[in-house]
């Protein structure tokens, strides 16, 4: 029996935007109020949901890493496009003596879902069981959805889907309309086993598995890597009969995942008239017959460009796995390479900590939404110009806010939609209003960019912009900069520097004075006596900082002092001299 941890619900939450979705091979219907009828929800328990995905450790030692972009990892939380709420449950009884989640196993699940927050885009939180539980000496985790569903208005007709993916799709919440279904995705993970690295930092040891990427693992085939491929097998997994059979329900319709399976002879496995279902062609084509099975989306493919392989297969091995055959990549093609993360097996001092671009193209055929962290996968025909490549917001006080604007176009030449969003680095610095885009050809959006200091002193930020586009590499990181004073404060004088400035060195004083206001400035240097020498400044400035020289040519070594009037307010300050 399991238990809940007592903090479940809502442990990991953030603040969702929808990103536009981009849908290449399959259009989906339109999704007003008036056509989606929620008593037409179709729905079916996924087969063995607990051995869905059964991810096995090898004992290659692969020293293959692969972080969360920089950028992107800097701002999670900003960037987010979805959300997570997990239930932490621990098995009762279980050999491990564990009452509760380890917390740096716990830390390490948080983590991952940092990073699938910002690769999905979901007004629905994506809610997931998570289990601690014991599977046997060398299984690592399993996973799956709790129900397949279909929804007529949303998505391809006559067509399971995952609950996570047809909630992100029509913006409701599809479990909640099901009795007895809490959560979008069970995920198990193994207690007992000993080998386990709970770091972050994508740098597992020798000999260790990587905790997190086995939880990214797991929640991708939660959120729709599953396809329907079956054969019958016993107790021990092994087949009674060489009969492979595709789809769920009567009659048997396919998952969406299935809608791109392609032997090598590019032939659907849909396709009845090479593929009767039940049959043995489709045995043949899951243990590695007919050229195996390949994942033949559009976006899939383009996303292989990088790689020297032109088609994305999928894992097919003689021996038909249940649990792994048809529902991964395949091990050898992809191994060590940046779409590793869904192999069926998981190397030893080895860390992919991202859906790579091949599932993120997968998602994007299959009509995911998308968030950032995948847009910046997927590029498009799409030519992005941005009209800054600075923002300096001069001087304010604290209190105030500074608004300025950056616009974002589509070049007209593009042949397909500009889509990104934009995130902030700096406490003093945000994004007001929207921020994410999708641009057609032609189009521009402005965004606004303020500036609320926190504090007296000048601070700095940055824009990154990620955005799917051909001609810049994503992000584009934009500089933020400001200055403020303390609140009611209009001009603050500093010392001169360098000091002493010594002619013979080649230095000459430079002395710097800052407005929060448009003002009358007069600026004088004065003998340390207090008899006038000249003035430096005698005019209407803007507000800004200021760096102004006095001509010391005439003068003898000394101390003199330089006094700045503005208003009814005098600061002054001493220079020494050096000949």
């Amino acid at each position: 029996m399991l238990h809940s941890r007592l903090v479940s619900n809502l442990l990991f939450s953030k603040v969702a935007f929808v990103l536009p979705v981009i849908m290449l091979t399959i259009s989906l219907n339109s999704l007003s109020a008036q056509e989606i009828n929620m008593e037409d929800l179709m729905v079916m328990p996924v087969p063995h949901v607990e051995h869905v995905c059964t991810l096995d450790p090898t004992d290659v030692e692969a020293n293959f890493f692969i972080a969360p972009d920089r950028e992107m990892a800097k701002n999670f939380q900003t960037l987010a496009t979805s959300t997570f709420e997990v239930d932490y449950r621990v098995d009762q009884g279980n050999s491990c003596g564990d009452t509760s989640w380890p917390e740096d196993a716990f830390e390490a699940f948080e983590f991952a879902m940092d990073v699938w927050s910002v690769h999905l885009s979901s007004s629905v939180p994506i809610r997931i069981d998570a289990n601690w539980t014991e599977l046997g000496e060398r299984t690592l985790g399993s996973a799956g959805p709790t129900r397949i569903v279909q929804l007529p208005g949303v998505g391809v007709p006559n067509t399971w889907y995952t609950i996570s993916q047809l909630s992100a799709m029509s913006n409701r919440v599809i479990r909640d309309e099901i009795d007895g279904v809490n959560h979008d995705v069970r995920i198990n993970i193994n207690c007992n086993f000993d080998d386990w690295y709970f770091g972050t930092d994508a740098n597992t040891p020798a000999g260790r598995i990587d905790f997190v990427t086995v939880v990214l693992h797991e929640i991708g085939h939660g959120i729709g890597f599953i396809g329907s491929i079956s054969v019958p097998t016993d107790e021990d997994q092994e087949v009674t009969d060489e009969t492979g059979s595709i789809g769920q329900g009567s009659p048997p319709l396919p998952f969406i995942y299935d809608h791109y399976a392609f032997d090598g002879d590019f032939n659907s496995i849909l396709n009845t008239t090479i593929y009767p279902n039940p049959s043995g062609a489709i045995f043949e084509a899951v243990t590695g017959g007919r050229g195996g099975i390949f994942f033949d989306g559009d976006e899939a493919v383009n996303s292989l460009s990088d790689i020297p392989v032109d088609r994305a297969k999928l894992y097919t091995p003689e021996q038909y796995r249940p649990g792994s055959s048809y529902s991964h990549v395949d091990q050898e093609t992809f191994t060590n390479t940046p779409n590793a993360l869904m192999r069926p097996r998981v190397d030893r001092a080895f860390a992919v900590h991202s859906p790579g671009p091949l599932f993120c193209g997968m998602l994007s055929d299959m009509g995911w939404p998308l968030g950032v962290g995948c847009l910046s996968f997927l590029a498009a025909d799409a030519f992005i110009a941005v009209d800054r490549n600075q923002i300096e917001f001069g001087v304010s006080n604290e209190g105030q806010t500074v608004q300025q604007t950056i616009s974002i176009g589509n070049d007209s030449d593009s042949a397909e939609m500009l889509s990104g969003g934009l995130s902030i680095e700096g406490d003093n610095f945000a994004v007001d209003g929207e921020t994410a885009f999708g641009l057609q050809p032609g189009e521009s959006a402005q965004f606004t960019i303020q500036y609320a200091p926190r504090s007296d002193e000048q601070h700095e930020g940055s824009l990154s912009v990620f955005h799917n586009a051909r001609n810049i590499p994503s992000p584009i990181v934009i500089p933020l900069s400001g200055e403020a004073l303390r609140s009611n404060q209009v001009v603050r004088l500093e010392q001169s520097f360098p000091n002493p400035a010594v002619a013979a060195a080649g230095t000459s004083p430079t002395i710097p004075f800052v407005i929060s206001e448009e003002s009358d400035v007069r600026l004088d240097l004065f003998t340390i006596d207090g008899r006038h020498i000249h003035s430096i400044v005698n005019s209407r400035r803007a507000a800004g900082r200021y760096n102004e020289a006095p001509d010391m040519s005439s003068l003898s070594s000394g101390v003199y002092i330089y006094r700045l009037v503005i208003g009814d307010r005098v600061e002054s300050k001493k220079l020494m001299y050096v000949r």
